[in-house]
């Protein structure tokens, strides 16, 4: 009942910051970090056996990266996990060139989308463990978006975790014991209670194939044992072109700097 209850907590305070007018965080553009190094994150795509890379993308939104990514031919398919529901509603309404249907966690379907040749076939599990297994999902052109807390994933044997990431994926690809060729992670960080952010990069860490990457803005991870290398990327001030310039400002911050990373995964 903890569990449920932390959720609900989680659930409320993110349903009201999306309630409102447009989220400080979301921008209605590709991230330029994300486009200047596509090819660093996909560079564990040509050995995965599936014809492109598996990405994922934790505590998503409604970002417009999921749809560049979706849409990339370096990536076989992109699954993103947000615990706010209207997000996810909110990103097929605004992409309907990917098809985006919403499945319950009840029901089941053959198809998620008209368009046959781009279409993945749904499969809804019966779980009595997996909370993300129970709620609501989004399948479209080589993309899913799962509701949910992404901390369950933590709780779940490889098996069941395999079978709610890969929800709604062709056969070919759910093959991948739920570890995907690159983690894109714009900022999840900052949104995570500290006392969690540990958890969290162990979580990560869990997801990723040997060898990949994750491109993420802030970084906790030199000291994990499943990292290989922490590089830098991009070190910008960002705040002359700050929308937000004045907010901080009248918090007495005067300087903003973005920092870029790329994590790599040991080979095991």
């Amino acid at each position: 009942m903890e569990s449920l209850s932390a959720f609900d907590d989680i659930h409320t305070f993110w349903s009201q910051r999306w309630s409102g007018p447009k989220p400080g965080w979301h921008l209605n553009k590709i991230n330029p970090h994300l486009e200047m190094h596509t090819d660093l994150l996909l560079g564990c795509e040509q050995d995965n056996g599936h014809g492109g890379s598996s990405i994922f993308v934790p505590l998503c939104g409604k970002s417009v990266d999921l749809a560049y990514l979706a849409s990339h031919p370096k990536v076989s398919h992109v699954v993103g996990i947000d615990i706010v529901q209207a997000a996810a509603e909110q990103f097929a309404a605004e992409h309907p060139e990917l098809c985006i249907t919403e499945f319950s966690g009840g029901n089941s379907s053959d198809q998620c989308c008209e368009d046959e040749q781009h279409c993945e076939a749904v499969t809804v599990f019966d779980s009595d463990t997996c909370k993300l297994e129970t709620q609501s999902s989004f399948h479209g052109k080589r993309i899913s978006i799962l509701i949910g807390d992404v901390f369950d994933l933590m709780l779940m044997p490889s098996d069941k975790r395999s079978r709610c990431l890969y929800r709604g994926v062709s056969s070919n690809l759910n093959q991948t014991n739920s570890l995907f060729d690159g983690i894109y992670d714009r900022g999840s960080m900052v949104a995570i209670d500290p006392s969690r952010r540990h958890d969290y990069i162990t979580l990560v860490g869990s997801l990723l194939r040997s060898g990949a990457a994750c491109h993420n803005r802030q970084t906790l991870y030199e000291a994990q044992q499943w990292v290989a290398s922490v590089v830098l990327l991009d070190k910008k001030n960002e705040t002359e072109k700050d929308a937000d310039r004045d907010r901080w400002e009248a918090r007495g911050v005067t300087e903003v700097y973005e920092l870029v990373f790329l994590i790599r995964k040991k080979n095991e």
